[in-house]
């Protein structure tokens, strides 16, 4: 079985070159602890960087490119996401996931504020 890593059509790969310029916001490093949930499955693991539109995460498991899901970061309201690619790894595999909505509530390139306690 062969595993596709990306939902990407390969006659539509972008060169590395050019993959800047296609952002619409900076990823920054972080290094939080996440669940990923779909219907039936949930998916602890950490995140390696995140911007505005998703965010990178390492977890033991896989999850197949296109898995709908619900993202879980510690302290912040859940957001609807997809896998957009997979890179397995010896001991798990990092995943790209983008986010499904448009909420844009950090000013940081985090996914939204914390949620406070009082």
């Amino acid at each position: 079985m062969i595993r596709r890593r990306t939902l990407t059509p390969p006659s539509l790969q972008i060169p590395p070159q050019l993959l800047a310029n296609r952002r619409r916001s900076p990823r920054r490093e972080l290094s939080e602890r996440v669940r990923l949930e779909t219907g039936d499955r949930a998916v602890s693991g950490w995140t390696l960087n995140v911007s505005v539109g998703g965010l990178r995460v390492v977890i033991e498991n896989s999850l197949d490119p296109g898995t709908e899901l619900t993202v879980w970061l510690d302290g912040r309201a859940p957001r609807p996401g997809r896998i957009t690619w997979v890179q397995d790894e010896p001991d798990g595999s990092i995943v790209g996931v983008c986010f499904l909505d448009d909420r844009n509530d950090g000013n940081d390139g985090s996914p939204g504020p914390s949620r406070s306690s009082s």
